[in-house]
């Protein structure tokens, strides 16, 4: 990597550690490490999607970005920073022609660089990907055109556990390669054009990547089936009753949630209503699967589980009321945010960048202060201790949380032992229904 793409991964790093509880990344080794490539993206989180593949790819991609970005002053220099490329869209005014954004992608891809295009055009609210654009395709056959041999195309799949909120778990699925020197070569006869001039070689290369898109990302018909299934697969993935390797990874849930909803329609409500009968039970005892199998309904493991918190508490207390107090401004400011009246899209947006923005604003204010007053060490100091703050209040609420919920949970349980057995079996069967639709 260049010094600048150095300096963006590790700002991009430092940004996803901060909003995010854990990002997954599922792709093979060096997938996205050299040659020309165009990566095809889900849109479903606005601002954060570009931050996220920043993150797990072998390299700074150069985005394809509407031009309207541009006419913001500070968003305009990041955008040239990272090397994005503008693209004009009809419904943004302005120029009518994307020659520019043609050309420089064919340069880019002739550089051997990596390009990521969002193709279906806008961030979507559904759990599913909209009919993507031709864009890509003509991209891709265009560079070809202009003598750029052995361009890759991939899907890169993004999945959120709840865009609209911080601190949540993301899994990113790469891969589905096509070769486009191959994919030519099986799709167009003798004599005909091997272009974007050509339009059933644009749409079916269109199609070809729409396919593996959505092999890639979220792909449901509805929230609704979405949640049962992911939630179906939380319960059964987690067969260990011991409290080592308990905690389920979001990228395992999401794929196997993709093979549940590839199954007969009969297969999969048979799936979503062992799950609601489960989680009527769940709800009746106050516990959740992870909390129940991880033997927190038993007296001795819950108040084992409490001291270790509250050991652990302890230590942190001092750093997180630091950190409470040196962030108390952006942290009110944060939660107003979050109260805004926008879509869940548009929430992915605001509240990343406005905690991006507050917290930037606060800690430069706080380490001019330690210039002020100590100089250099002092300038330093606060740099350093600012984050250790942060991390120990955001870990002690997310510990006290669960603390909370476990006590909640055991003291109704007690009430309850006589459905424990029935528990039990209910669970079973979300496995069992599981085992078959997979």
């Amino acid at each position: 990597m260049t010094r600048s793409n150095r300096i963006i991964t590790k700002l991009v790093s430092w940004a996803i550690a901060a909003l995010y509880h854990r990002v997954e990344v599922r792709q093979a080794p060096n997938l996205t490490a050299e040659g020309p490539e165009l990566a095809n993206s889900s849109h479903f989180g606005g601002f954060t999607d570009p931050l996220l593949l920043v993150y797990a790819m072998d390299r700074v991609p150069r985005f394809v970005a509407r031009d309207v970005i541009w006419n913001y002053p500070v968003v305009r220099h990041i955008m040239n920073w990272v090397k994005a490329i503008p693209v004009h869209k009809s419904d943004d005014g302005g120029r009518t022609s994307n020659d520019t954004m043609f050309a420089s992608t064919y340069a880019a891809l002739e550089e051997g660089d990596l390009i990521t295009i969002f193709p279906e055009g806008i961030t979507v609210d559904d759990p599913s990907i909209a009919s993507i654009k031709t864009g890509s395709a003509r991209i891709a056959l265009g560079a070809r055109a202009t003598g750029v041999s052995g361009i890759k195309l991939l899907s890169a799949g993004i999945h959120y556990e709840n865009k609209a909120a911080l601190r949540s778990e993301v899994f990113i699925d790469i891969g589905w390669p096509i070769d486009l020197d191959d994919f030519v070569v099986g799709h167009v006869s003798q004599g005909e054009a091997e272009d974007a001039t050509n339009r059933d070689l644009v749409r079916a290369l269109t199609d070809a990547m729409e396919v593996n898109l959505r092999e890639a990302a979220p792909d449901f018909e509805s929230w609704a089936i979405a949640r049962s299934l992911t939630a179906a697969s939380d319960v059964a993935l987690r067969t260990n009753e011991h409290k080592d390797g308990i905690e389920v990874g979001h990228g395992d849930r999401e794929r196997l949630a993709r093979l549940l909803d590839e199954a007969p329609e009969f297969e999969r409500v048979a799936v979503s209503n062992a799950m609601d009968t489960y989680q009527a039970d769940l709800d009746a005892m106050g516990f959740n699967d992870e909390m129940l199998m991880s033997g927190l309904a038993k007296p001795s493991s819950f108040f084992a589980y409490l001291i270790m918190s509250l050991v652990i508490g302890i230590i942190l207390i001092p750093f997180a009321l630091a950190g409470l107090i040196v962030n108390a401004v952006p942290m009110i400011l944060l939660w107003l945010i979050g109260r805004l009246k926008v879509s869940d899209a548009m929430m992915a947006t605001v509240k990343p960048i406005g905690a991006i923005l507050v917290f930037g604003i606060t800690w430069g204010l706080w380490a001019l202060f330690g210039w002020s007053t100590n100089g250099v060490s002092g300038f330093a100091s606060v740099l350093l201790l600012l984050p250790v703050f942060l991390f120990a209040l955001i870990a002690i609420f997310e510990r006290t949380t669960l603390v909370l919920a476990a006590i909640r949970g055991f003291s109704k349980s007690r009430s309850f032992a006589n459905v424990h057995g029935q528990v039990q079996h209910h669970r079973r069967t979300v496995v069992e229904a599981v085992a078959r639709a997979a």
